[in-house]
């Protein structure tokens, strides 16, 4: 799919400062991980589970960057898509398209679910901060406002504004966790010691599974990576596959840039994932209150007011619609791209070379107003929020499977001087073989409790 901006060939920045002022992708990503699965269902769980889950928040949010490394590379050698990078998996295929595309496609649409309960949650925060109206209207309004803000589809405005969001409330709830300290819901070294000793929740492996669809850089987040990795420019920065020195130079240091924004994605997410489970096994549990419903926000708000004080109610609330607003933006902006591309590869629509660019984007800004408006269809006829975002997050975990097979199908396939090191194939092999046993564990104590 034709990107919204050109690039020519560009040299790898080559110090700290330069790969840091090239970070990009995983700054929009982190805008969509940081939300409905750090905002609602991360402290769910620590209020359902305590603290003896905080291993698996890690686990959750460490094993997907391996993943989305390899992905990166994809992108950069062969300057795909998701859709075109795993449509090289052999095997049966309709409409000219791999079977491996088709079941991604369809696990991307059952993770829909998370955002029609993301919207309704945004729609009941709306409907607390200002009561005039009910959460159903705010739906309306919210579609209204994130159909305007999308018709623009420039990357960097999306980029800057999902930065500010996420890393303004981010910072404000790791704040809440320090003053927690100074508060009766005060937490131990033994609770967070016992958090680490890799139990497993029988009572709670719904939400555990839900737990490690939700948080992290998820298989949704995931497929999205390569179409901001191509907007942003860097396989067109290495130009095309050359054997030249100067073509391996510009993509070990395009490489590198990659690593460090894939990087700076997980941390971002490990570190404030961490810190809203740990509010909801210190306060929600101690409190015996489990979020749910369209005021699910409003509930999850006491890891904040007991830090705080019932004065920050309103400041939690705001901070809770800009964060879950972002994962709103984020999602439409790339379902749209998404959507575009998955059109073109099995053939719906003009993608002649003189109309393909005008195509792609007309295809990009129709869809990312269509998906948003089925999000609103549901909402409209039933409120549940967090029912919503729980089995959505369920089908991000399932979805990770496939997505997972068709990255190390390819990586194994690269040649040798372009492919990850061993050290890398180690860790991808080994974090593969760790969700595959996650799940099964976890479907296993839930068919059997």
């Amino acid at each position: 799919m034709a990107t919204l901006e050109t690039h020519g060939v560009r040299e790898p920045p080559r110090t700290l400062g330069g790969l840091l002022r090239n970070v990009g992708p995983g700054v929009v990503v982190a805008g969509s991980v940081v939300g409905a699965g750090e905002l609602l269902v991360t402290p769910r769980v620590g209020a359902q589970v305590g603290f003896i889950f905080l291993w698996g928040v890690v686990f959750a949010c460490l094993a997907k960057f391996f993943i989305q490394l390899e992905l990166g590379r994809q992108c950069i050698l062969h300057n795909r898509t998701t859709i075109q990078i795993l449509d090289r998996i052999p095997g049966p295929r309709f409409r000219n398209t791999s079977w491996l595309v088709w079941l991604c496609i369809a696990g991307y649409l059952s993770v829909t679910l998370t955002l029609i309960g993301i919207l309704g949650s945004v729609s009941g925060v709306l409907a607390v901060i200002f009561p005039g109206m009910s959460p159903r209207a705010w739906a309306v309004v919210v579609f209204v406002v994130l159909s305007i803000l999308l018709w623009r589809g420039l990357y960097k405005d999306l980029e800057k504004m999902v930065m500010t969001l996420v890393a303004s409330f981010s910072l404000v709830v790791v704040t809440s966790l320090l003053l927690l300290q100074g508060t009766p819901y005060a937490i131990t070294a033994p609770e967070i010691v016992s958090g680490f000793g890799f139990a497993l929740p029988a009572d709670g492996a719904f939400v555990a599974l839900a737990l490690m669809g939700a948080v992290g850089t998820t298989a949704v987040e995931l497929f999205m990576y390569p179409y901001w990795v191509k907007e942003k420019g860097y396989p067109e920065f290495v130009g095309p596959q050359e054997d030249t020195p100067e073509w391996r130079a510009r993509y070990r240091g395009w490489m590198r840039v990659l690593t460090t924004d894939a990087l700076v994605c997980t941390c971002i997410a490990l570190f404030v994932t961490c810190v809203y489970y740990l509010l909801g096994a210190a306060v929600l549990a101690r409190l015996k209150v489990l979020p749910e419903g369209v005021r699910v926000v409003e509930q999850v708000s006491l890891i904040f007011t007991k830090s705080f004080g019932d004065w920050a109610f309103y400041v939690f609330m705001v901070g809770a619609l800009c964060t879950l607003f972002a994962t709103l933006l984020v999602f439409s902006a790339s379902s749209g791209r998404i959507g575009a591309d998955f059109l073109r590869q099995i053939g719906v629509g003009r993608w002649d070379a003189a109309g393909r660019a005008q195509s792609a984007v007309n295809w990009m800004r129709t869809l990312q107003i269509a998906f948003p408006l089925l999000w609103l269809s549901f909402i409209l006829v039933d409120l549940r929020t967090l029912d919503f975002v729980l089995k959505g997050a369920n089908a991000n975990n399932m979805f990770l499977i496939p997505l997972a097979y068709g990255v190390l199908h390819l990586a194994m396939r690269t040649p040798t001087q372009q492919r990850m090191s061993l050290g890398v194939e180690c860790s991808l092999l080994f974090t593969i073989w760790a969700i595959l046993n996650f799940t099964v564990t976890n479907l296993f104590h839930l068919f059997t409790a």
